[in-house]
């Protein structure tokens, strides 16, 4: 069955809607207008090149009973290239001015477009209702330099300080931050599409030495949307980012189709796609492969939540694959604000450090609540370790502290944070090298109802001693699949381990 996510004047995405992790059962070809334009097997197209106004009968052939659609593609107001604007697209000259002009003279429901080329820009700011369409071969690079990049200011407080707006936020904090390739502040309506490339120069500019510490500002994102509404971002590819690859915050209805988001190996806090405090959001046939959370959803620390009280919720994740990273999915740890009504499904998992994972610990405050994660007919291969929920996450500079680490019960207040209502259900999981699920929660806060059934998880030969995630005091886990601690109404049926000398859940297992 074919799915139309969204209509350009340019192109279109579609999504076959087919059994399966990832990849359609056996490959399929795509005809146009009766041509064959390609063969594959991603579950979700990006189609561009193609003309405004125009009707296409679309087929899809080899996936047992043929799939078709009549697509029209959208009428297209004006069309505003930038190389009319004086951009050079030579990747010497600098193309910052030329490109602003183009899209802040460009009238409501424009598409502001990029032939190919390479466009070297300090940053863009969008404008809402204008679009931005990358036709393939289209590059946009970020000057490294940062003494030619904007700062923009994390916490911009009002003339008299009575008032004050969020405009960036660094690690759950509003924090100064270099001005990202891709900026919108307070914007609505606007498509970023096409074939064409993202790349943020992240390996170059020295921004990978000494990555946690501020350095005038901290690092630029590729994509960076705050305090926006109804934007989507389809068919390009992401790279080289200096830090995370795109960072909603603050923004609802967003839907992110058919990226490719890729990032070095070894480059520090290159997350994928990080909805932060967002609400809506659609992401779906995204490829990752990164050097930090492929996926990370958040909401703020304590001081943001206090001030600015706004939970992650309403979030999809379908069709994707996550090939290597140091998480699949992932929630938290800056999740102050709670996280609600998250789901995963249809995903293809491979060689992450962990596939999904909750990460939070005393002081995210009684307003983390991580409420309602659905995880299911996800596929993983050669991923550590498979399901990880940690409260004892030991990160910021009072991460190692007796509040944060105390294996005792303390005193239920302002400071503690939930999880609860996690189903995980029609798992396959392969090769994995050290824990199926790893349940850690507080003694005063125990981790509340989960679930895990239908599911199958095949252990490798070589194992992990490891503690499958950071706290101190570690757990070692030798040869178990399962491991709970501060866990009430915990539900394990219907699921297969294999491939481990013990088969049961323990409870209290400790090395």
């Amino acid at each position: 069955m074919l799915n139309i996510l969204t209509i350009t004047p340019f192109g279109f995405v579609l999504e076959l809607e087919q059994d399966g992790c990832f990849y359609t059962p056996q490959p399929y070809t795509l005809f146009v207008n009766g041509t064959p334009l390609l063969t594959g097997s991603d579950p979700v197209i990006s189609l561009f090149g193609l003309t405004p106004d125009t009707e296409y009968r679309v087929e899809i052939h080899g996936l047992g009973e043929s799939a078709a659609a009549t697509i029209r593609t959208e009428r297209c107001g004006f069309a505003i290239h930038i190389k009319d604007y004086n951009a050079a697209g030579d990747g010497i000259r600098n193309d910052t001015a030329a490109i602003h002009a183009a899209i802040y003279s460009a009238p409501p429901h424009s598409v502001v477009i990029f032939p190919r080329g390479e466009y070297l820009v300090e940053h863009l700011f969008l404008k809402s209702g204008v679009d931005l369409y990358l036709e393939e071969g289209a590059v946009l690079r970020q000057n490294p330099n940062r003494d030619a990049l904007a700062i923009v200011k994390g916490y911009q407080k009002s003339y008299d300080y009575t008032d004050a707006v969020i405009n960036a936020s660094w690690e759950g904090n509003p924090l100064d931050c270099f001005c990202s390739l891709i900026y919108g502040k307070d914007v609505q309506q606007v498509r970023i599409y096409g074939d064409g490339t993202l790349n943020g120069s992240g390996m170059e500019g020295g921004w990978w030495n000494e990555p946690k510490k501020k350095n005038r500002a901290y690092r630029p994102r590729n994509v960076s949307l705050v305090n926006c509404s109804d934007i989507t971002v389809c068919g390009l590819t992401s790279q080289n980012s200096a830090a995370w690859n795109i960072h909603p915050l603050y923004s609802s209805n967003l839907a992110f189709y058919g990226l490719t988001i890729q990032s070095d190996p070894d480059s520090p806090n290159t997350d994928g796609l990080n909805p932060e405090s967002c609400e809506n959001v659609e992401i779906v046939g995204c490829r990752f492969q990164v050097g930090d959370d492929c996926i990370a959803i958040k909401s703020g620390k304590l001081f943001l939540s206090r001030r600015h009280l706004r939970p992650s919720r309403k979030i999809t994740v379908r069709r994707c694959l996550m090939e290597e990273g140091h998480g699949g999915v992932v929630i938290g740890s800056e999740i102050s604000c709670g996280v609600q009504d998250v789901l995963v499904q249809n995903c293809l998992f491979r060689r992450t450090d962990r596939g999904f994972r909750i990460k939070t610990r005393r002081g995210r405050g009684s307003t983390s609540v991580v409420d309602g994660v659905r995880f299911s007919h996800v596929k993983m291969e050669q991923v550590s370790h498979c399901f990880v929920i940690n409260m004892f996450y030991h990160c910021d500079p009072d991460g190692h502290s007796d509040l944060v680490q105390c294996k005792e019960a303390l005193p239920v207040g302002a400071e503690t944070p939930a999880v609860q209502n996690i189903t995980l259900s029609d798992i396959c999981a392969d090769e994995i090298a050290g824990s199926a699920v790893f349940l850690y929660g507080l003694p005063e806060s125990p981790i509340r109802n989960v679930t895990v059934k239908n599911s199958r998880f095949r252990f490798a030969q070589q194992r992990l001693l490891e503690c499958p995630d950071l706290m101190d005091d570690p757990v070692l886990i030798p040869n178990l699949g399962v491991y709970a601690k501060n866990v009430q109404e915990l539900t394990f049926k219907n699921n297969q381990i294999e491939g481990t000398h013990v088969d049961k859940m323990e409870q209290e297992e400790k090395a």
